[in-house]
């Protein structure tokens, strides 16, 4: 009968062992699984969060707009000599277009010709309304990873001149683009080809309307004063306007970058 006792404790010893061994080597299995299935959620939490930013984002990592302002039968401001915003904005536009194609950008303008753009848009509002919504609509359907618009600044005051470089007041991205944009253009502009030390462009924050109502980072280009004196011969000229467009490239590139 003892060894019979003996036989069976013996046994049952050898079972709880054997059960312990395979309840350790399930435990570990199941860590495993568990470690396994915890780094796959996190993966797809990670690969679902990068897709969602790409989605709500739509930037094209190389596409640029550029908006010169105006056109057709919208000259813009002017002077008493004829000269028209429209077509100085045009010029360093398709200046600005050149140079960024010869980085590798994508370059779409809003529009290459002398023309208005209200015919592009389908809402009922006034001729002005409708060539501004044209140009948000162009801007936000071809996902840039920034836009520009060009134009040309006047004044009361004849004293008042230089570059101002204008962003939405609550786009943190718009006002580093902006003062990108006014270190190059105090380097490569003022510095480099003026000899001006004492002139500075100046990032402003501005509500409008390209500004507020287009879903991507963007900047509004002054490239100088129509109403002052020097900067009206400035903007006139051709080795100007290359400065200019130069300079917004190089504001351009060293924001992304």
């Amino acid at each position: 009968m003892k060894k019979g006792l003996y036989y069976f404790k013996n046994v049952g010893e050898k079972m709880r062992k054997g059960i312990n061994i395979f309840v350790i080597k399930l435990n570990k299995k199941i860590l495993i699984l568990l470690a396994f299935i915890i780094l796959l959620i996190l993966m797809v939490y990670f690969l679902k969060g990068s897709m969602v930013s790409d989605i709500f984002s739509h930037k094209s990592p190389n596409k640029i707009v550029i908006d010169p302002g105006h056109g057709g039968i919208d000259g813009g401001t002017g002077d008493k000599d004829g000269l028209l915003e429209k077509d100085i904005n045009l010029d360093v536009s398709l200046k600005l277009k050149k140079v960024l194609e010869k980085e590798g950008f994508k370059v779409v303008m809003t529009r290459e010709k002398d023309v208005s753009l209200e015919e592009h848009s389908d809402i009922k509002a006034s001729r002005y309304i409708k060539d501004l919504n044209a140009r948000k609509t162009i801007i936000n359907e071809n996902d840039p990873i920034v836009f520009v618009s060009v134009h040309v600044n006047s004044s009361k005051k004849s004293t008042a001149r230089g570059v101002k470089v204008y962003y939405y007041p609550t786009s943190t991205e718009g006002k580093m683009l902006a003062q990108s944009i006014c270190q190059s253009v105090d380097i490569n502009v003022y510095q480099d080809f003026l000899k001006d030390n004492s002139m500075k462009a100046e990032a402003i924050p501005e509500d409008y309307f390209v500004l507020r109502e287009t879903k991507y980072t963007g900047v509004l280009v002054e490239v100088g004063f129509i109403t002052n004196i020097e900067d009206n011969k400035l903007i006139k000229n051709n080795r100007y306007q290359q400065k200019i467009a130069l300079a917004i490239k190089e504001g351009i590139k060293e924001y992304i970058e």
